[in-house]
């Protein structure tokens, strides 16, 4: 197969996308080493779930710190009268994007090669 022309940058997306993504969520303020510290946490969590718990917990203490959507353990109750919210439910796309994003799952594992081939229509569209 032949080799796609990345666009003229002097950066490589795939490797400064996601680390701008992580210091923009999980950072807030905490410095690099708090950020590099959840992200440990997160990859090596004995569950998907226990992965998400770490990652909604970080999300929800950075911007939603007046919330209390987790119970004594760190998991989200469903039972909460506050599950339903617009708030709660944006949380929880986020948790699920985030974590998909983080490890690489589909959709998520090739993202940074979308942007290069929108990129790439954009270097061949004609300049008026």
């Amino acid at each position: 197969p032949s080799r796609l022309h990345k666009p003229a940058l002097d950066v490589d997306l795939s490797t400064l996308l996601p680390v701008v993504i992580q210091e923009l969520l999980f950072g807030k303020g905490r410095g690099k080493q708090f950020v590099n510290d959840q992200i440990h946490k997160v990859r090596r969590a004995k569950s998907e779930d226990a992965a998400k718990a770490i990652i909604r917990s970080v999300l929800r203490e950075n911007f939603f710190p007046d919330c209390q959507w987790e119970d004594a353990d760190g998991t989200l109750s469903p039972t909460s009268p506050r599950s339903g919210s617009p708030r709660h439910k944006h949380l929880c796309k986020v948790v699920e994007w985030f974590y998909a994003m983080l490890l690489k799952k589909d959709p998520w594992a090739g993202w940074t090669n979308d942007i290069y081939d929108a990129m790439r229509c954009i270097d061949h569209l004609p300049i008026h």
